[in-house]
């Protein structure tokens, strides 16, 4: 090969490599892609799996809740953990609860502050009996023997719960308080085949350790 072949080979071997190293450099220095929001999904892993006060700030609370301040009331969201409970546990008067959803009717205020509950069981206090739905509109019709058909008997376990409360929004701990099970049966069960269930929390004593945080005016 003649000595300025071989130069014309060079140069189109250099020219190559640079070309590509451009676009290399070109593709480092260009911005990465944004990183997904979080979705719904990730309101569940908000609350660490024990009572340790460190709240993930990375879920979906981020994105749709209000900053944790003005006058009350404060929409509250209630998240349990690992806990086995009837399924009237999270209810909480209606001026506290929130549209965490990130609606835009305005039915609902967003979500300000988040109430993981973390449940301690023991030993079974009674059996609770539970009616299907149709057997119990039958029971309120006819004699009581009727209500002896379909009857689910579930062992009620005493329960007490540690809350620890956070700022949805930044997942900031805000405090932590302790709540008694309730001695009464729960209103409802869900349909499945578990033996037990552990008392709810006492809805009176939730509502008044909860009240200072949701009425509260913060500045």
């Amino acid at each position: 090969m003649r000595r300025s072949d071989r130069i014309a080979w060079w140069t189109f071997g250099i020219g190559i490599v640079v070309i590509f190293g451009g676009i290399g450099v070109v593709g480092m220095l260009a911005d990465p892609p944004p990183p997904e929001p979080p979705s719904p999904n990730t309101v569940d892993l908000f609350c660490p799996q024990e009572p340790v006060g460190k709240a993930r700030g990375d879920t979906y609370f981020k994105e749709v809740a209000e900053p944790y301040r003005g006058n009350g009331p404060h929409a509250v969201r209630l998240l349990y953990v690992n806990a086995n409970t009837g399924e009237d546990a999270d209810e909480l008067p209606s001026r506290w609860t929130a549209d965490d959803e990130g609606s835009d009717t305005g039915a609902k205020p967003k979500v300000q502050l988040v109430a993981c509950g973390y449940q301690d069981t023991g030993r079974e206090t009674r059996v609770c009996e539970y009616l299907p739905e149709s057997v119990a509109r039958l029971d309120r019709q006819l004699s009581e023997r009727t209500g002896a058909l379909g009857t689910t008997k579930i062992s009620l376990l005493k329960a007490s719960y540690i809350f620890e409360i956070y700022e949805a929004k930044t997942a900031r701990p805000l405090g932590r308080f302790t709540v008694p099970g309730d001695a009464a049966c729960p209103g409802s069960v869900k349909r499945d085949d578990r033996a037990s269930v552990g008392q709810a929390p006492d809805a009176a004593k939730l509502r008044k350790a909860l009240r200072p945080y949701a009425e509260r005016a913060v500045g």
